[in-house]
């Protein structure tokens, strides 16, 4: 990428370093760990906006700008939809990013990311937008869009991805495994959708059935990985191993097609899941549950 130095010098200044600390006793502890170092980027002069899971559930989250001065973290709002958290902050003002869209960065379009490493010290890496498409993910987690890109992410996640201009496109989350396909960020346009919500501490809409569970989708089936230990899922039967086939009566072969069935219904409500375990047709009755009461 061609982009002047210059450019990525005037975006450092928005890159934060964060660090939190969780629970044992926390549901995602177990899968997460219970200290989480990552990155994050200033939105406005108290406000940092970074992936969820790093602060999911933290007891306390420390954050520190590239001057090296610590802010204080007052509240962490988390959006189990999107997957990213908004920290507001005390202290010396951060310099915001500049707001840019990813929708406006088709394939292509030249792209670099800034983030931080577990000694803060800074990181770059530059590459372009590979392909703006769905992405689905083993826990219950789906993006109409998201940003898959050629970059290398050289440090932690929670970063954030500038185009050619400085400005700010995404939030990376995820690091890829397909060749060419190596960093996923979400886009910021998700965030202005549900900035409202964030500040006020609120879902953006009505919450979605979640029942706690890890599909794996391969060969247009979908097997279940695992489940979250007192889940929804884990307290109706549900099991590693088993083979869904169906969602009230909604054939299932994808991902995609398992959470659009499971979203048809919300908290509290029943869902029927056809499954095959060891060579046997079963039906399980699961009630769903609400992530963000679990997750609290």
């Amino acid at each position: 990428m061609d982009s002047p130095v210059a450019v990525a010098r005037a975006a450092v200044p928005s890159v934060v370093f964060l660090r939190s600390e969780v629970p044992a006793r926390h549901p995602s502890a177990a899968i997460l760990g219970q200290e989480r170092i990552g990155a994050g980027v200033a939105v406005a002069a108290d406000r940092v906006l970074t992936a969820h899971y790093l602060v999911l559930g933290a007891s306390s989250v420390q954050c520190s700008g590239v001057d090296g001065k610590p802010r204080a973290v007052t509240r962490v709002a988390i959006d189990h939809e999107t997957g990213l958290a908004l920290l507001a902050l005390e202290g010396p003002a951060l310099r915001p990013a500049a707001a840019g869209r990813g929708e406006d960065c088709p394939p292509g379009t030249p792209v670099f990311l800034l983030t931080l490493d577990a000694t803060r010290e800074r990181k770059g890496a530059t590459g372009h937008v590979c392909s703006v498409a769905p992405f689905e993910a083993f826990w219950e987690y789906m993006l109409d869009r998201a940003i898959m890109t050629t970059v290398i992410n050289p440090g932690l996640a929670g970063a954030p991805l500038f185009d050619g201009a400085g400005r700010l496109i995404g939030v990376v989350s995820l690091g890829l495994a397909a060749v060419g396909r190596y960093s996923l960020a979400i886009p910021i346009e998700l965030y202005g959708r549900r900035q409202a919500a964030l500040e006020a501490g609120q879902p953006a809409g009505p919450p979605w059935a979640w029942i706690g569970i890890y599909p794996q989708g391969a060969d247009g089936s979908v097997v279940l990985s695992g489940v979250v230990p007192e889940g929804p899922a884990d307290e109706a039967g549900l099991a590693r191993g088993d083979l869904v086939l169906s969602v009230d009566g909604v054939a299932v072969s994808s991902l995609a097609e398992l959470y659009r069935a499971m979203w048809r219904r919300g908290p509290g409500e029943a869902l029927s899941f056809r499954i095959l375990r060891d060579g046997a047709l079963r039906v399980v009755e699961v009630t769903a549950g609400d992530r963000n009461v679990f997750y609290r």
